[in-house]
């Protein structure tokens, strides 16, 4: 049965760092999850050596936030061009920040900042259709 290898979650709330791990440990479908509580964390995290299949990535974060992770992501090596990113919002976003996203290829889509099954569901169907299938067989 074929699963996800890696899970970036960044995200300076320990509350929804702590649900979000526990609900993708319960899809089943993650190898491991890493945790990083700010964009700085998470490029010391990737320059390491490992590439997330999918990073969960919050905006507002102290140090490097969201959209500054994202310009320094962009520069990092070809390893890194199949890694999925979900920017994780807890307020509507502004027209700017619509556009903005067009910018970064590598966003494919946006979600609260809570998970649920049915976001992973749905992100698996979309992004990772035949290990999906293989794992709901």
């Amino acid at each position: 049965m074929k699963k996800i290898r890696t899970v970036l979650l960044v995200d300076d709330s320990d509350a929804t760092t702590f649900f979000n791990k526990t609900i993708l440990s319960k899809t089943g479908y993650i190898d491991e999850i890493l945790v990083a509580k700010n964009g700085l964390e998470a490029l010391t995290i990737i320059k390491s050596g490992v590439v997330p299949d999918i990073i969960f990535l919050d905006i507002n974060m102290p140090v490097m936030n969201g959209w500054e992770f994202l310009e320094e992501f962009k520069n990092l090596n070809n390893a890194l061009e199949n890694t999925i990113i979900v920017l994780m919002i807890g307020a509507p976003l502004s027209n700017e920040d619509k556009d903005r996203i067009l910018s970064f290829p590598q966003i494919k889509e946006f979600q609260g900042k809570m998970l649920s099954r049915i976001v992973m569901d749905d992100i698996m169907r979309k992004h990772y259709q035949e290990e999906f299938a293989l794992l709901q067989s």
